[in-house]
């Protein structure tokens, strides 16, 4: 007992400090409670907030802060005081102890003093909130100097006089002199598009890795100045849909082969954090370096993910299959070439060509030369030419050229015009694959209808019409030909069952449309898992019902948490490339950006990130991280 009692001394009322009034016990509450809590009274009691005298002003103070706790400030010194010291006698003292020698002004003086500080403090605001605008809208410029793929130097040279101009004219000096203050020097766009690039390429694969899986496609070029160029672009889901985005573009410094390819792509995925074992797919062209079957780009990365579905791009392969033609159909084709170098490779012969068919009211007054690179120009060139078949054989008759009587003669005009027809056809198919969100549900529903009216157009030929070829279908004698029209038809629906095989992608009818009737006949090669979700699903009137108004992505992606399985799979076949679209669409960019004027350019992969990139750059963000200055 006597110990317990030694323990509990220091509770003791006698033991709380002298300048704590105790509190009243009450019966219910323990006296040591009580005295615990009247402290915390008696500091909120003492705790009294002072506020702001006009007087004060003759003192040399202001106030400043917040409102409910103001603190004194001086305007000479620029001191701040604690709000306790807003007190005459302190502030006094602090006037004529720091600055005795303004003890004596007149309060005129502080009221001049007072008005001074105000507007050099709304300038300094004013200047803090020009130097932000600024520097926002000097990224916005070189936001879209990139995107218009045109040089630095324009920003300065043409988009600052044109604004300057126009606000002055519109706004007046005052608001185009605010406009001189927007950094664009060269070197400043430059920077600007650096750090654009940084924070695209940093969100890009942000959401990759939190996508999990991605389908790359790459192919590689030569840009003006010889040096070879490795493009890839990429595609994953991003939320509740799929999204496609520019990936890199990298030098090959050495050689162009598989190895090199790999070497470059590997270091660029492993810089980024990304591994082969999440990649599902590869499209590329079909290029040796990236097909080859022992040091092959697409045979180093099966290395290390063998599960990885390779493509080979629809367009190139729909360019194989128009390249068929039989002897009598290649001979008109090489002709019509040979016609047309005739004159595009003289421009004297060019000139006097356009004059004839002005004076001959022709539609047009040129031909179109023809590029073995450019797939659609074969159409387009023998389209042309046989529209302008009787200027020509006028013009070649004047010159003496044996072409002359090409032109004459009605049967091989017959095949030149079966030969523009057919290949205007192959263009509309080759055009409807390109674009941007293509996969190989898409591109090969396209193909499957080009070929069903392959068959419908060979019936019809074999009963003499031509309806579905009109420039072919003019001719009076262009029936003696069916037998060779419906040859070359039949031998193009073979070449293209060569290459885009109708079981490959027949398999695939249930994500095209889990409630079709080839549905669960395309799923029967697939796991027992996704055959049974697909049941489930085929099942559920409310997922049928909003099937119809979603787009084919954004359903599979929808159903992940109550179809997990059958959702992955049915990802997994819609993220593959189906063409090198984005890859040439990419070229195409950077020969526009790297032309013979820039051809010193070392690295274009900024320029066309933030040039070609569907995610666009946190502006915001990035003026956040970064000191504002005007220009100067």
């Amino acid at each position: 007992m006597d110990r317990f009692l030694k323990r509990k001394a220091p509770q003791e009322p006698d033991m709380i400090d002298c300048e704590m009034e105790p509190q009243p016990t009450t019966s219910c509450e323990p006296s040591s409670t009580s005295s615990e809590s009247a402290p915390k009274v008696a500091k909120v009691d003492k705790a009294k907030k002072r506020t702001y005298n006009d007087n004060y002003l003759k003192l040399g103070f202001i106030s400043t802060g917040d409102e409910a706790c103001p603190l004194p400030l001086c305007l000479i010194c620029g001191m701040k005081l604690s709000n306790q010291g807003m007190v005459p006698s302190k502030l006094k003292r602090h006037l004529t102890t720091n600055h005795p020698s303004l003890a004596d002004k007149d309060a005129e003086y502080f009221v001049r003093m007072k008005s001074q500080h105000s507007r050099q403090e709304q300038m300094m605001i004013k200047s803090a909130k020009v130097s932000e605008k600024a520097l926002e809208a000097s990224y916005l410029v070189a936001e879209i100097v990139a995107k218009t793929k045109t040089p630095h130097t324009i920003a300065e040279t043409v988009i600052m006089p044109a604004c300057t101009a126009i606000v002055n004219k519109m706004l007046g000096p005052q608001a185009a002199k605010e406009i001189s203050k927007v950094p664009l020097s060269d070197c400043t766009i430059g920077r600007r598009i650096n750090d654009m690039s940084v924070d695209i390429e940093a969100a890009v694969l942000g959401k990759i890795k939190t996508s999990g899986h991605f389908s790359l496609q790459l192919d590689e070029s030569t840009d003006v100045s010889g040096h070879a160029q490795l493009l890839a672009n990429v595609r994953f889901v991003d939320g509740d849909r799929i999204r496609e985005n520019f990936l890199f573009c990298k030098p090959l410094p050495n050689k162009t082969t598989g190895e090199e390819i790999y070497r470059v792509t590997t270091e660029y995925l492993e810089k980024g954090g990304l591994s082969w074992n999440n990649c599902i797919s590869i499209c590329t062209d079909g290029a040796a370096a990236m097909t080859g079957c022992a040091k092959g780009f697409i045979s180093r990365a099966k290395q290390q993910n063998p599960a990885i579905r390779t493509t080979h791009c629809f367009l190139h392969r729909e360019a194989l299959a128009a390249k068929t033609l039989p002897k009598e159909l290649s001979d008109v084709l090489d002709r019509a070439v040979d016609i047309v170098n005739f004159i595009k490779a003289r421009p004297l012969k060019s000139r006097l060509f356009s004059i004839l068919c002005e004076e001959m009211g022709a539609e047009h007054q040129s031909l179109l030369l023809h590029t073995a690179v450019r797939w659609l120009s074969r159409g387009k060139v023998l389209g042309r030419l046989y529209e302008l078949r009787e200027e020509l054989r006028v013009f070649l008759t004047e010159e003496k050229s044996a072409y002359a009587e090409l032109l004459a003669d009605e049967q091989w005009c017959v095949k030149l015009a079966y030969l523009a027809d057919i290949f205007k056809h192959l263009n509309e198919l080759n055009i409807k694959m390109q674009g941007k969100e293509e996969n190989l549900l898409s591109s090969s529903d396209k193909l499957r209808g080009f070929r069903s009216k392959l068959t419908l157009w060979r019936s019809f030929v074999e009963q003499g019409r031509l309806d579905m070829f009109p420039l072919c279908n003019v001719h009076v004698n262009s029936s003696t030909l069916s037998d060779l029209i419906a040859q070359h038809l039949k031998s193009l629906d073979e070449r293209f069952n060569h290459y885009f095989p109708s079981e490959c992608y027949a398999q695939f009818d249930w994500v095209r449309d889990p409630w079709s009737s080839r549905a669960l006949e395309s799923a029967t090669d697939w796991p027992l898992p996704t055959q049974e979700q697909l049941m489930e699903i085929r099942e559920d009137r409310t997922l049928k019902m909003r099937f119809g108004d979603m787009e084919l992505d954004r359903f599979w992606i929808s159903v992940e948490k109550e179809y997990p399985v059958a959702s992955s799979s049915a990802v997994a076949i819609l993220l593959p490339f189906s063409t090198t679209y984005l890859c040439d669409l990419s070229f195409s960019s950077l020969t526009y950006i790297k032309n013979k004027y820039r051809e010193r350019l070392r690295t274009v992969d900024q320029e066309l990130r933030v040039c070609l990139s569907s995610i666009p750059a946190r502006i915001g963000r990035l003026c956040a991280s970064h000191q504002a200055h005007v220009s100067h």
